[in-house]
């Protein structure tokens, strides 16, 4: 049985700055140990949740926090090239996402 736990993404993380995202643990002390190594860019938002309320909520991320992620993961970091074939992509996921619910 999975530990689920949504987490948004803090200020710290840039273009990803109020992203929900979910991730599964083996169980409530494997996630412990892993948050209080600390050093995460990510706050909890709920946890020890159904893997359908963890998707709702990640579903739930305003669009305008989706669009700058994917903008931020096709930009460079290094030099700030933009490469519009990555962002055309990543918006692909986030419409399938938000029309099938995955």
């Amino acid at each position: 049985m999975n530990y689920n736990v949504a987490l948004r993404y803090k200020k710290a993380a840039g273009g990803y700055a109020g992203v929900v995202t979910w991730t599964p643990f083996a169980s409530k002390a494997d996630f412990d140990i892993w948050f209080a190594k600390g050093g995460h860019d990510q706050e909890v938002v709920e946890e020890g949740i159904s893997t359908e309320r963890a998707i709702r909520l990640a579903l739930d991320t305003p669009l305008e926090y989706s669009i700058a992620a994917a903008r931020e993961k096709a930009t460079d970091p290094k030099t700030g090239a933009f490469d519009e074939a990555v962002f055309r992509f990543e918006m692909q996921n986030v419409t399938l996402a938000r029309i099938f619910g995955f």
